[in-house]
């Protein structure tokens, strides 16, 4: 059956991914061409989900927050390998000015979501945004392709409906899935758990001023 928000109630188990997070997946580069192109410094590898969130706090109390912490593995989907980008407390896989370079000649997609409530969803595909949205506020979708996701993110669990009956539920989840359908990553405990993460810090001052 195709994946929907439900597949991704599991996320709950993880309030890293719950309060405030970032997921990148690119298709076809390697783990350090997404390092690097997210202009990482080099940081030693951490196994598993676990041990990477305790290392992002730790940076961020050690930096004061002027270094992001971010680690990628690889991960099957469609068409091949993935990278799968992973922040914790973070929110570079939605700056324009890294991803949209690692998209030129394939596909990326981006979601974030901070503890603001404050959130993106974000598909490129070769070197050109194709939608953008706020899971929040699903019905309101940036240019050039604002409708190009519509059957999808209704598929998946997004509530397009204006008004009072708009359900705000589950929105994490439902952009977990809508990913999923874009790149065929299905991201799961195991996925995390077991993970290597190559890591990286990246400098605020890289960020600013890109």
């Amino acid at each position: 059956m195709a994946t929907t928000a439900t597949d991704y109630r599991w996320i709950n188990d993880y309030p890293g991914l719950t309060e405030a997070y970032c997921v990148t997946l690119v298709r076809g580069v390697s783990v350090q061409q997404f390092l690097q192109g997210m202009r990482a410094e080099p940081e030693e590898s951490i196994p598993g989900y676990s041990a990477f969130e305790d290392r992002t706090w730790e940076v961020w109390g050690e930096h004061d927050g002027d270094h992001y912490l971010i680690g990628a593995t690889s991960v099957p989907g469609d068409e091949g390998e993935w990278v799968l980008g992973l922040e914790v407390n973070g929110f570079l896989g939605t700056v324009n000015q890294l991803v949209a370079p690692l998209s030129h000649d394939t596909r990326l997609v981006s979601h974030f979501c901070n503890v603001n409530a404050v959130d993106r969803f974000l598909w490129y595909d070769d070197g050109t945004l194709r939608t953008s949205f706020e899971p929040l506020f699903p019905t309101q979708r940036a240019t050039p392709d604002p409708d190009g996701l519509v059957g999808l993110m209704e598929e998946v669990g997004f509530d397009l409906r204006e008004g009072d009956e708009h359900d705000f539920s589950m929105l994490t989840e439902a952009a977990f899935a809508l990913a999923e359908r874009l790149t065929g990553v299905r991201v799961t405990p195991d996925v995390l758990d077991d993970a290597t993460f190559a890591t990286g810090l990246v400098p605020w001052s890289a960020v600013r001023n890109s």
